[in-house]
């Protein structure tokens, strides 16, 4: 019997989701970078509510960003304590595909941005190919950026989209105000991820960030001892 966990803690928005014998049962909270507090009780309540506890777990899923910094490594730390202590491997969901998973019954690309701080947004364009949805590019920048870079018969949609308004046709934006990464979406699309075969090895998931974290590897030393600029 599978007893799936699905853990999203890509933004302030973060989801918990169980999904066993055909029943879904989830929880969305907004943490103001709380996450670390938060989400073990989150998960607790809802494998509950699903009358299960840690030991029932068969699968875990985890969102590994683009994202908030943070908040994905107090997910990924979370997920794959829990994998390894139960001896079951992890399925690793892509933020954007997250964020796109409602609207690919249609046939034009598409956009789905989130927020990426000072720096403006993370985006990433998808195009629909012969078996589902492709990541043809992804960048950071500016709304206006965003909106110039992007093909004039792409549609946008995620937790930024709304940030385009003043930039594309509002017939182009498909999601509302946030929280937009839906906990029947995470099933799902974790769902066809187990069933494609594609868990990993708990300790080599890594996250995918939008840009370098600050604390990232240091540069090289020059021959006078000091740091590469």
């Amino acid at each position: 019997m599978t007893c799936l966990l699905s853990i999203d803690t890509a933004t302030r928005y973060a989801t918990v989701a169980v999904a066993v014998e055909g029943n879904h049962f989830s929880r969305t909270w907004f943490s103001q970078h709380n996450h670390g507090v938060e989400l073990l009780p989150q998960i607790y309540e809802t494998l509950s509510e699903a009358g299960r506890t840690t030991s029932d777990i068969t699968n875990i899923a985890v969102v590994i960003g683009p994202g908030s910094f943070s908040a994905l490594r107090v997910g990924l730390a979370t997920a794959q304590g829990m994998a390894l202590a139960g001896d079951v491997q992890l399925l690793a969901i892509p933020t954007f595909e997250l964020e796109i998973e409602p609207w690919t019954d249609r046939d034009v690309p598409i956009c789905a941005a989130i927020d990426a701080g000072s720096t403006g947004l993370a985006w990433g364009l998808f195009t629909p190919g012969q078996n589902g949805y492709d990541l043809e590019k992804k960048g950071i920048g500016t709304p206006a950026d965003l909106a110039e870079a992007i093909p004039a018969n792409a549609v946008f949609c995620g937790e930024s989209a709304q940030k385009l308004a003043d930039y594309v046709l509002g017939t182009r934006i498909l999601s509302a105000d946030a929280p937009t990464r839906r906990a029947d979406s995470l099933i799902s699309l974790a769902m066809r991820k187990l069933e494609s075969g594609e868990s990993s090895d708990p300790s080599k998931v890594e996250i995918t960030y939008a840009r370098a974290p600050n604390i990232s590897t240091p540069k090289p030393r020059l021959p006078d001892g000091s740091r590469a600029k």
